[in-house]
């Protein structure tokens, strides 16, 4: 991939990752019409015991980080790629604050709805 390209898919990636996302049962629709997951949402994973919660969260962030470096993906014209990448970069850091000993809420509950997107898209 050319530098301008691999430039251009970072700036749209970042750009969407801006916009709330839209996932299973929590979701609502914005104004446009478009599916966004609920900025008052919280994963019920939070309520899973520790051992669970870490499993769950590196499942999530491995799955997604796989799809999101397959060329079908990165090629395809919907926006299963946005959200492979928004689940892996939102499931990293819920990785990186479990490692400290932090739960963060937040990104544990972006890490799942960001996921479950992108499920709903590889369908």
């Amino acid at each position: 991939m050319n530098k301008q390209l691999a430039a251009a898919l970072i700036a749209v990636t970042m750009g969407l990752g801006a916009l709330p996302a839209g996932a299973a049962d929590f979701v609502s629709k914005g104004g446009d019409g478009a599916i966004q997951c609920l900025r008052s949402f919280t994963s019920p994973m939070l309520d899973l015991p520790r051992e669970e919660l870490v499993s769950a969260v590196n499942q999530k962030y491995d799955h997604s980080l796989e799809v999101s470096e397959r060329q079908s993906v990165i090629y395809n014209q919907s926006q299963l790629f946005t959200w492979a990448s928004e689940a892996k970069v939102s499931c990293a850091k819920a990785v990186g604050f479990l490692r400290h000993g932090e739960a963060n809420e937040e990104q544990i509950s972006q890490c799942d709805c960001y996921y479950s997107r992108m499920r709903m898209l590889m369908r």
